[in-house]
């Protein structure tokens, strides 16, 4: 992609240094960190060692030209949601991030196409990327949809919905801040609550329901696929006190 096109964020932030790395996706298409040492299987390998990436800080009115507020989407995907977002507020600045650049570089090209200046993607594992890239206090709404709910016991210390994670976030937010959630695993948006009272001192409102809450008439690829099949969806929004 030429420099000038500003959707390409290794050429107008090269700074934040996000390299090439191996990931790997789940049976379900979902996001999984790759494992250190390359793509060999160990078997007798007991534990996952994930890559620890660095970024360094964004300065968003730098970042988009702007003083607007920024939303967010965590694992992004082909970032179907976030462009039909971007499109109906351009007041606002989106930023979508993802592990996997094959499906967030649809995305780039959709908003390329429609010549959006208020979106912007960046493959970058998300701990890493919140801690270091993003200041405190300059998020205005976190979007995290369907992420991979590693269902079998031993996998699940590998999903991203800790209550380490949701304080992360809630240090990220502005006053007031959202977090928008959705799920179509039961058992995951029961452990996904369990956090969320765990955390509680944290939001001053909490709201969960099986219908979106946010922008309903704007769905993700998951989400219209699950609809179609007829399965149940959980939803949850957090807002910060």
């Amino acid at each position: 992609m030429a420099d000038s096109l500003p959707l390409d964020m290794s050429s107008p932030n090269a700074s934040i240094g996000v390299p090439e790395l191996d990931s790997r996706l789940s049976a379900r298409g979902r996001i999984r960190p790759a494992p250190c040492g390359g793509r060999g299987n160990d078997k007798k390998k007991k534990t996952q060692e994930f890559v620890k990436e660095k970024y360094d800080p964004i300065v968003f009115s730098e970042f988009f030209g702007n003083s607007h507020p920024v939303e967010m989407e965590i694992g992004c995907g082909k970032g179907k949601f976030l462009v039909a977002r971007a499109i109906g507020n351009p007041g606002t600045n989106f930023l979508g991030i993802d592990r996997v650049s094959k499906f967030m570089n649809i995305g780039k090209t959709r908003a390329e196409k429609r010549v959006l200046p208020n979106i912007r993607f960046v493959r970058a594992e998300a701990r890493a990327f919140l801690t270091e890239a993003i200041a405190p206090g300059s998020v205005s709404l976190f979007h995290i949809y369907f992420p991979d709910p590693w269902p079998k016991r031993r996998h699940q210390v590998r999903r991203v919905f800790t209550p380490e994670f949701l304080a992360l976030l809630h240090a990220r937010l502005v006053p007031e801040g959202l977090v928008e959630i959705a799920t179509d695993d039961k058992d995951y948006f029961a452990a996904m609550k369990k956090t969320i009272a765990a955390t509680s001192e944290l939001w001053e409102n909490v709201r969960e329901t099986n219908e979106r809450i946010l922008d309903g008439m704007n769905k993700t690829n998951y989400e219209l696929k699950w609809a179609a099949e007829g399965r149940p969806l959980f939803y949850a929004e957090l807002k910060k006190r």
